[in-house]
C-alpha cells in the first residue's frame, strides 16, 4: 500500500512538472468539491439573466408586473398592483401562488447562480411579504407548504447563510421555525417533538462543528422522529452527509427549496436525497 503511495505522489508530482496550469486547476476544483461546491462542465450551457426570467414569468400581463416588482424590491409597487389586482376580483390565493411566488423564485436562481445577492434576495423577499399580507387581509391565512426549522451547528456563530435560507424557505411558503446559532442536538430534537416539524435544516461554515449536524440526524433517529435533516454550509460536502442516515445534502439555498419541497410532500430522505444527485 506504501509503494502504491509513492508511485501516486511520482506521477503526481511529473503531471505537475508536465503541465502546471491543468494541475493547478484541477487541485482547485478538488478543494472546492470538498467545500460543497459542484463542479460543471463547462460545455454545459448556461442560461442567461433574460431566460431565467422568462422561465418564471407570469402569461398574465398583471401577475408579471407584479412579478417585476418583487424582483425589483419595490415593496410600493407590489402593494399597489396587488391590491388593483384584488379589486378587480383577482383571487388572492392566485396571485400569491402565480404572481408574487414567481418573482421570488426567478429572484432566487438568480442569487444561486450569482446574479444576485444578499440585500436583493432580502429586498425581494421583504416586497413578497407585502403582497402576502394583502392577500391575508382577504383571504385569511394563507396555507403554508411545511414546517421547517432552521439552526447553525452548535459551536459555530456564524448565521448569514442560514438567515438567507430562512428568508428564502419563507418566501417560497414554508412555516420556518428560527433557532438560531449555536445550537445543540437536543435542542433541535426538542423543537421536532412540540412543534411537529416535517423537515430540519441545519448549516455550518466550519470543519470543526459539522459533526454538529451528524449528531442531530443521528439522535432525531434515535428518538423515533422521521424528521429529515438538510445539511449544508462552506463546510460541509456531499461526501460528508452521505455518510450518516436521515439526512440529504443541499449545495445552496435554492436546494433547500427543493429538498423541502420533496420532504413536506411525503418523500422520505432517501427519495430526496437521490432526486438531487
Amino acid at each position: 500500500m506504501v509503494r502504491h503511495m509513492d508511485l501516486l505522489v511520482e506521477e503526481l508530482l511529473e503531471f505537475r512538472a508536465r503541465d502546471p496550469t491543468r494541475y493547478k486547476r484541477l487541485i482547485q476544483e478538488g478543494m472546492l468539491t470538498e467545500l460543497g461546491f459542484e463542479i460543471e462542465s463547462k460545455a454545459a450551457k448556461v442560461a442567461t439573466v433574460d431566460e431565467i426570467k422568462a422561465k418564471y414569468r407570469p402569461r398574465d400581463v398583471a401577475y408579471a408586473s407584479i412579478a417585476d416588482a418583487v424582483i425589483a424590491g419595490n415593496r410600493a409597487k407590489v402593494e399597489e398592483l396587488v391590491t388593483a389586482s384584488i379589486s378587480k376580483g383577482k383571487d388572492p390565493l392566485d396571485i400569491v401562488t402565480n404572481a408574487l411566488m414567481p418573482g421570488i423564485q426567478t429572484q432566487c436562481e438568480l442569487y444561486d447562480r450569482g446574479d444576485a445577492f444578499v440585500p436583493e434576495i432580502l429586498m425581494s423577499n421583504a416586497a413578497m411579504q407585502v403582497g402576502i399580507k394583502i392577500a391575508q387581509e382577504k383571504l385569511g391565512d394563507v396555507p403554508t407548504k411545511g414546517k421547517i426549522a432552521s439552526f447553525v451547528a452548535e459551536g459555530d456563530l456564524h448565521d448569514i447563510g442560514k438567515n438567507i435560507v430562512v428568508a428564502i424557505l419563507r418566501a417560497n411558503g414554508f412555516d420556518v421555525l428560527d433557532l438560531g446559532r449555536d445550537v445543540s442536538a437536543d435542542t433541535v430534537v426538542a423543537a421536532a417533538k412540540e412543534k411537529g416539524l416535517q423537515m430540519i435544516n441545519g448549516s455550518t461554515l466550519m470543519s470543526t462543528t459539522k459533526a454538529g449536524l451528524k449528531k442531530t440526524a443521528e439522535t432525531l433517529e434515535e428518538e423515533g422522529l422521521k424528521v429529515p435533516i438538510a445539511c449544508g454550509g462552506a463546510a460541509v460536502s456531499r461526501s460528508y452527509v452521505e455518510t450518516f442516515n436521515n439526512s440529504i445534502y443541499g449545495r445552496s439555498p435554492l436546494d433547500a427549496v427543493k429538498i423541502a419541497t420533496g420532504v413536506c410532500s411525503g418523500k422520505d430522505w432517501e427519495e430526496t436525497r437521490k432526486a438531487l444527485r
